[in-house]
């Protein structure tokens, strides 16, 4: 005989039938050690220990003001086989450009990010002086060292409204025995409104893509942004902007006097691979009369699949009559602001059209090629005149997320023609640089 606690069926009945008896005597035994054996105490599970949590920045996300009518349903398993299609390839463009990732410290409910980037290079400079200039500098090599550092945060109230912070400057490395420190961005985000120093809202093409973009400094104005989604597609910003808030190292100098901000407003378009950039600035010019600059630009980006490959190309082009500082990129800007004046009436454009391929999942390369071009009347010259054309290209080397290298190699053409003005050593004639350089990201 023997007692088993197993319940089945089978084994219960056959041992009812055959030992009837010893059978019975088991289960009494049985059920008396469960009715001796003590109740179990509540169990309590121990404090959970507090650690920091993962998240993303998030940005506010406000509805479209002209939302699209909800889809009808599919018809067909083929046509929701295309839905599930088309979510895919949303999914896959979404993992190529993730959100800022951060941690949530204990007893916050705050997202914290922190990112950096690290630059430094090898860079060789040859200047050919224009006849109309100074003689030019000799030919020169130096080790440029730049690096960036961003400090982000989201917070969500109660009440749904999403509220960011972003904070980022770059530090230079020694030129002529000094650094230059410059701050990027101290920014206030408050549903679809932005407060503090940012880059403007009329600007488009950057150039991340060239290493010269962690050279020079960046564009900054203060300003009172609102952007407001009208459809999945179609996004409005309107600006109040004050140049001589943000980083006048730069841009042109700002006419003291103004009693207004600029007046920024711009309308992008985003769909499939298309990005359509448009926008208007209105600048107070102070003097007597007062008058108002102007200037207006639009800009495209086009991505597509090349051979198997991504890529991408980019036109974009500007006009201004009293607005320089809204026309051309960094690098034009800072050379035009050495040598213009605050009270300088000036009428130009500028143009630019930019490529990016994508060889293999590790090699790319970029090429641009810019015209600059402003008209500046002095007083005794039929006319003074700026002329900066430009041409670079790189290859750049990611063998893994966070890291890159590559070379790069530009050439300016600068024409500066400003009777009674003195021009810098070196700003105006052909300079060629190449630059060979590494980069860490975190």
């Amino acid at each position: 005989m023997a007692c088993d606690s197993d319940s089945g069926g089978e084994r219960i009945g056959a041992a009812l039938r055959w030992h009837a008896l010893p059978s019975g005597f088991c289960l009494a035994l049985l059920a008396q050690a469960a009715l001796a054996a003590p109740e179990p105490l509540p169990s309590r599970a121990p404090p959970a220990a507090s650690f920091a949590r993962a998240c993303t920045i998030a940005l506010p996300e406000p509805a479209p003001l002209f939302a699209a009518a909800p889809a009808e349903p599919a018809a067909s398993g083929e046509d929701e086989a295309e839905e599930d299609s088309d979510d895919a390839d949303e999914d896959e463009d979404d993992d190529e450009d993730p959100p800022e990732r951060g941690l949530v410290l204990p007893g916050s409910a705050t997202c914290l990010a922190i990112s950096g980037t690290v630059s430094a290079g090898l860079q060789r400079d040859s200047i050919r002086g224009s006849r109309l200039g100074p003689p030019a500098p000799p030919d020169a090599t130096s080790f440029p060292v730049s690096a960036a550092f961003r400090i982000a945060t989201s917070h969500e109230l109660a009440s749904g409204l999403r509220i960011g912070t972003a904070f980022g400057f770059t530090i230079y490395g020694p030129v002529d025995g000094s650094s230059e420190t410059t701050i990027d961005e101290a920014t206030i985000l408050v549903g679809p409104w932005t407060f503090g120093l940012d880059s403007s809202r009329f600007s488009f093409w950057t150039g991340d893509e060239f290493i010269f973009s962690t050279r020079v400094p960046s564009r900054t104005v203060g300003l009172i942004a609102l952007e407001v989604p009208l459809t999945e597609s179609w996004t409005a910003t309107l600006a109040l902007e004050d140049p001589a808030l943000g980083n006048t190292a730069s841009t042109a100098p700002v006419p003291s006097g103004r009693r207004i901000p600029d007046a920024v407003g711009r309308l992008v378009y985003e769909q499939g691979g298309w990005t359509v950039h448009g926008a208007l600035a209105l600048r107070e010019i102070p003097g007597t009369p007062a008058r108002f600059g102007r200037a207006g630009i639009l800009g495209a980006t086009y991505e597509t699949t090349l051979l198997g490959r991504t890529g991408s190309l980019t036109a974009q082009m500007a006009g201004a009559i009293d607005g320089a500082p809204y026309i051309g990129s960094q690098l034009d800007a800072r050379t035009v602001s050495r040598v213009l004046l605050p009270s300088d009436a000036t009428r130009g454009f500028s143009a630019l059209v930019s490529a990016r391929y994508e060889w293999t999942d590790e090699l790319a390369s970029n090429a641009y090629l810019s015209r600059y071009w402003l008209e500046v009347p002095l007083p005794g010259q039929i006319r003074g005149d700026i002329r900066i054309d430009r041409f670079a290209a790189n290859l750049v080397w990611t063998p893994v997320e966070g890291f890159k290298a590559g070379i790069e190699s530009s050439l300016a053409w600068a024409k500066i023609a400003l009777s009674g003005r003195e021009i810098p050593v070196g700003l105006a004639g052909r300079q060629i640089s190449t630059q060979i350089f590494v980069e860490r990201s975190f």
